[in-house]
């Protein structure tokens, strides 16, 4: 529950006096955080409502937040969505652009958990619109233009990102991955090596580094250093899809077609799921070979 601190509620007395929108609010916390998100639902709009009869604005925005927050961690994605919007529309009205700016992400964070790439960007821009230099929007603008298969976009995106956090982790494994994939070994190189890694970082994300630097590594002709590390991507990671199509793209330039074939099957079978775009990609890459297979 990011919007605010909760205020404690007060002792109570042998005679509970009524509940003002505060205890409410909290109330619902302790509610969410047990896991009872009926109780959650049911207090968090009680406080929304005492917020409205004391016409504070602000305490009615915080509270729909609040009740985005629940319904999203409910998995009530469309309900979540809702509440998100109407709070932000109050926090826009009151001038709150620290609370605005923490709406637009989790409202872009839920479209693009759902797949919703191009939506989550459409999120993002609007935004940006109101908070230019917002290092959080910029990268997730980065990641979904990326993941809606505008990589150009994505690039300009994380590299303003970047200028306002130059040490952000997140925004330099994206760059560092789409300049791989694009073909950009140096670039890719330059990102990826300023990565800090540890064992305690997820597998996926560590096999996603290894993967990258795997393929720039052998574009730039240090191929036993990158085929080193796109085996040890795979066994991070063996379900991973995108180790797959980086290996393809390996193969391809070889000259193996038969191996880049299986890679190609590999990235689509895997249980790991690519964007819809990229995976469309890598289908037509496999009708192509098919087409010329003799």
């Amino acid at each position: 529950m990011p919007y605010r601190e909760p205020v404690p509620a007060p002792l109570q007395q042998e005679e509970v006096p009524p509940q003002t929108a505060d205890e409410l609010r909290v109330a619902a916390e302790s509610a969410y955080c047990a896991a009872d998100f009926e109780a959650a639902k049911r207090l968090i709009l009680e406080a929304a409502d005492g917020y409205r009869r004391r016409h504070d604005e602000w305490g009615v925005a915080d509270a729909l937040a609040v009740r985005g927050a629940i319904a999203r961690f409910a998995g009530d994605t469309s309900v979540a969505i809702d509440y998100y919007r109407e709070a932000l529309s109050l926090f826009t009205v009151v001038g709150d652009l620290s609370s605005t700016a923490r709406l637009y992400r989790a409202l872009a964070e839920v479209r693009f958990t759902t797949g919703d790439y191009e939506e989550s960007a459409a999120v993002l821009y609007e935004g940006l619109a109101l908070l230019p230099d917002d290092p959080v929007l910029l990268e997730g603008l980065g990641y979904a233009q990326w993941y809606a298969g505008q990589e150009a976009n994505a690039l300009t995106y994380l590299t303003r990102a970047l200028a306002v956090a130059p040490d952000n982790q997140s925004a330099l494994l994206a760059r560092g991955q789409i300049h791989a994939d694009l073909g950009h070994p140096h670039a890719a190189l330059t990102d990826l090596d300023r990565l800090s890694v540890s064992e305690d970082d997820p597998p996926d994300r560590r096999a996603d580094l290894k993967s990258a630097r795997g393929v720039s590594l052998i574009a730039i002709g240090r191929s036993d250093d990158g085929e080193a590390e796109l085996n040890d991507a795979l066994i991070l990671a063996p379900h991973r899809a995108r180790t797959h199509r980086r290996i393809a793209d390996v193969r391809l330039r070889a000259g193996d077609v038969e191996r880049a074939r299986a890679a190609l099957r590999a990235a689509v079978t895997v249980a790991d799921r690519l964007p819809s775009v990229h995976t469309g990609r890598i289908r037509r890459l496999l009708d192509r070979l098919s087409e010329t297979r003799v």
